[in-house]
């Protein structure tokens, strides 16, 4: 009692009692005693109640101590209590911003405040309380960064061959980052490291090439920055220019079976040293001009009968071959025998279009297939089976970026172009965007499926229809973009067969042309060897672009002409056999077709018997020997009487109605191409229906 007294002289006994219901050693708190019991003996049996056994103290830690996260991101909490006995786990608390939410005795998920303009770094701190002794605690210590963003970056010309460098900053964010492009390209050679958001390298093709730069941070938060885009100036020589031909071909049709004979092949870009293909199979070719050349087709080769598509390709250095022109092998019928081929009309899985419908070769096996759009922002792809069937191509459809190219409007798809865009062999195409005002790059992979290269934005406002050739003679494919509404000239984009064209402040726009541009197409009206354009408006007119071979084009005297009632679609062909490139033009108000014959100076004159009445508000038109009578005809699609007019040219630059025509379709044809669809060797055509949206595989036997 003497220790008693001595430890304890000044307590009362309330005083004492709360000192012997605390543990010293573990914080425990002891069972009750009565206070009858504060005796030297009963004070020994207090003590003894505690459960510790003398053992080591409760303590609680936190894991992680200490951490970032961003605005609206959320962060696990783990709390460890040590000693323990009951298991309770710990309470949870919070000082500072945001909020915690616990999920188990010992964890907890912090979420940060949610995301606003608040610029700088704000701080947070998570405490955990044991349950069961309050006076052990532990607490994490968070960061709450502003969300991540890229800081805007101006990237500097680069030149082809000299190393590039350009660094990409960013701000908020919780570190490390990682960098990454999320649509579009940066240029060829170049790359950008993911850690340090270095655009780097040695590029080696030209061009503008855009693309969208995506910033992922340790916390889980991505920002984007769009509309990035880095120009390259390319030095690399130029090489011989892409050939371009026209139609007709001399014959343009032969029965099957017959002997060898001599092909004559017109066009523009033709050097010496340039081969006839018929098939990919490169003829004995004798160059004749850089407009003419001439080749051999061997007997075997037109020993059954199909249809041949005939290019041309220029020696070493080379860009890609000609455009196609299909050279079919038959024997000649008097009427036409056109007929839905299995599972046509094929029918299109929207509400919307076919806006837009190409043709050619895109899978390589020698069968023509079919490009279309997919609803409003996607490109379907069709291969052809050769027997008038297709299949959808892998990975189709193939949606247009949208963003990076405009994040503010919808994708909707006016026209498509065909061509090797980047000297790959392979056809790829670009499409018109006319919402977003940009043209989109598909390159071909030469099996029916297609990558996105990059894309160019169309200065003229709603680009609605296109025309591809090499404009300025350097080996590069380029394109001739019409704008829909407005006055003002037709953009000019130059490309470097790279999947890119030049920056949108260096295109070329040409003469001024009044009205919207509702056609365009190529051909060299005057001879000169370089390509022209021809451009119908809105106001019942056709501009004549000539063009200077460096990318530019000048008005030609007498342009524009006057045709028929809001003209929409346009072909160019020799059909009088003059050698001199003519237009036949589809007037959709006065459903008529004006035949415009070439002068060869750039200058035409209507001929006899145009203009040439045809179906209700025609839409589209093709050209080609659709009765196998060795010169080229006409197919009109007719929306409003919902069928296509065949008229069988007479050589002169007349024309006919062919027996058998005009060809029932689906509802409201406004769209249409030409091609030996079943390997018969007559001339089939693909129609798109916009009023039931399906597009017809008529083939002929």
């Amino acid at each position: 009692m003497l220790v008693l007294r001595h430890s304890w002289p000044s307590l009362r006994g309330e005083e004492l009692l709360g000192a012997l219901n605390h543990c010293s050693v573990c914080g425990e708190f002891v069972k009750r005693a009565p206070i009858a019991a504060l005796a030297f003996l009963g004070l020994i049996s207090v003590l003894l109640t505690c459960s510790c056994g003398g053992g080591p103290p409760i303590s609680v830690s936190v894991s992680p101590a200490s951490a970032q996260t961003d605005q609206g991101q959320t962060l696990d909490i783990a709390a460890t209590v040590a000693n323990d006995s009951s298991n309770q786990g710990v309470r949870w608390s919070l000082t500072g911003p945001g909020s915690i939410t616990p999920v188990s005795p010992a964890e907890a998920v912090y979420t940060a405040p949610a995301p606003s303009n608040i610029p700088t770094v704000q701080n947070a701190t998570v405490i955990a309380t044991s349950a069961t002794n309050q006076t052990k605690t532990a607490s994490a210590q968070i960061q709450v960064n502003p969300l991540p963003q890229i800081l805007p970056v101006s990237f500097p010309n680069g030149t082809t061959g000299v190393p590039y460098s350009q660094s990409v900053g960013e701000s908020g964010g919780t570190p490390p980052f990682n960098w990454s492009v999320g649509v579009g390209a940066v240029p060829l050679g170049l790359s950008i490291d993911s850690n340090t958001a270095t655009v780097s390298g040695t590029p080696t093709g030209g061009g503008t090439w855009y693309f969208d730069l995506k910033l992922t941070d340790a916390a889980g938060a991505s920002v984007e920055a769009f509309f990035s885009s880095l120009t390259i100036i390319s030095t690399l020589p130029s090489k011989n220019p892409v050939p371009f031909l026209n139609q007709p071909l001399i014959p343009d049709t032969i029965s099957q079976g017959g002997p060898a004979f001599t092909l004559t092949v017109n066009g523009t870009g033709f050097v010496s040293g340039a081969n006839v293909e018929f098939n990919s199979t490169t003829l004995a070719t004798t160059f004749i001009s850089s407009s003419r050349l001439t080749a051999t087709v061997p007997a075997t080769a037109i020993a059954s009968a199909g249809t041949a598509a005939i290019t041309v390709v220029n020696p070493a250095p080379s860009g890609p071959a000609s455009n196609v022109v299909y050279f079919t092998v038959a024997i000649p019928e008097a009427a036409l025998n056109f007929s839905n081929a299995t599972g046509s009309p094929i029918r299109l899985p929207f509400a919307f279009g076919p806006g837009t419908l190409a043709i050619g070769d895109f899978s390589g096996n020698g069968k023509v297939d079919l490009a279309t759009n997919y609803a409003s922002n996607a490109v379907n792809v069709l291969l052809g089976n050769g027997d008038g069937t297709f299949t959808q191509a892998t990975g189709s459809p193939i949606t247009i970026p949208n963003p990076p190219w405009d994040t503010a409007t919808n994708v909707i798809l006016s026209s498509l172009g065909v061509g090797d865009f980047d000297n790959s062999g392979h056809l790829g195409l670009v499409a018109t965007d006319v919402d977003t005002e940009n043209v989109d790059v598909l390159l071909g992979n030469g099996n029916g499926t297609f990558v996105h290269s990059t894309a160019f934005v169309a200065s003229g406002p709603d680009p609605n229809s296109l025309a591809v050739g090499d404009w300025n003679g350097d080996g590069n494919l380029d394109v001739a973009v019409a704008p829909f509404f407005g006055s003002s000239g037709t953009t000019i984009e130059l490309g470097y067969s790279d999947g890119a064209f030049n920056t949108p402040n260096a295109e070329t726009i040409t003469p001024v042309i009044n009205g919207a541009q509702t056609a365009i197409a190529a051909g060299d009206f005057n001879g000169d060897g370089k390509i022209d354009l021809a451009v119908t408006s809105e106001i019942n007119t056709l501009t004549i672009l000539l063009g200077n071979g460096d990318g530019t084009f000048s008005q030609a005297t007498g342009s524009p002409v006057t045709v028929g009632n809001y003209p929409v679609a346009i072909v160019i062909c020799d059909f009088n056999g003059d050698g001199k490139l003519d237009l036949a033009i589809a007037n959709s108000q006065d459903n008529t077709v004006t035949i415009l014959l070439g002068n060869g100076n750039g200058t035409f004159t209507q001929a006899p018997g145009s203009p040439i009445t045809v179906g209700s508000t025609p839409q589209a038109i093709a050209v080609g020997d659709f009765t196998g009578n060795g010169k080229p005809g006409l197919a009109v699609a007719n929306a409003g009487s919902n069928n296509v007019t065949i008229l069988s040219g007479n050589g002169d630059g007349t024309f006919a109605p062919a027996p058998g025509s005009p060809v029932a379709t689906g509802a409201d044809p406004d769209l249409l191409a030409a091609g030996d669809f079943n390997g018969s060797g007559r001339l089939g055509l693909a129609v798109g229906n916009s009023g039931d949206h399906t597009i017809s595989i008529l083939v002929q036997h």
